[in-house]
């Protein structure tokens, strides 16, 4: 399990969530058991698949083809779950409009390489974007309690 950080909390505090990969239907493929966890935890949740417009719902959700026509942005966490040679174009239009940026982004194992960090230090972008092996579904679970406790704090 990964350390539990400020940023993996603000990700888990959105109010909408959204999956960025290839996003099929089926169920073994990791973007889709992504997808199904905010489902479980009752999240709303948008399937983003890039570059292949899909006119059928996944898991019961309308499935968009452009991340920027993500609704309410500014609210929602995205979590990339593709090659990082797609991944790093995908950040830079998530982030290329200053007022139109996702709340937060989770970069899952596999879709972030040293070029996608680069950039996001160059950016100041440190504390809205997670990875290097972090994973929403081995450690989402510890981060919600997390919030729980430091909500049961105050």
């Amino acid at each position: 399990m990964a350390p539990i950080t400020p940023a993996m909390k603000r990700f888990l505090s959105a109010e909408q969530y959204a999956v960025i990969g290839k996003v099929l239907s089926d169920r073994s493929r990791w973007d889709n058991k992504v997808l199904r966890w905010y489902q479980i935890h009752k999240y709303p949740v948008i399937p983003v698949r890039p570059d292949n417009p899909s006119s059928e719902p996944i898991e019961g959700s309308d499935v968009l083809s452009d991340p920027l026509a993500i609704p309410s942005l500014p609210s929602t966490s995205v979590s990339i779950i593709i090659h990082p040679s797609k991944s790093l174009g995908i950040l830079q239009n998530l982030f290329s409009n200053p007022s139109q940026t996702p709340y937060s982004v989770w970069f899952q194992p596999g879709a972030d390489d040293e070029n996608i960090w680069k950039w996001v230090k160059e950016k100041g972008l440190e504390d809205k974007v997670i990875g290097r092996g972090a994973c929403v579904l081995r450690d989402g679970d510890s981060v919600l309690s997390a919030i729980q406790e430091d909500k049961s704090n105050l």
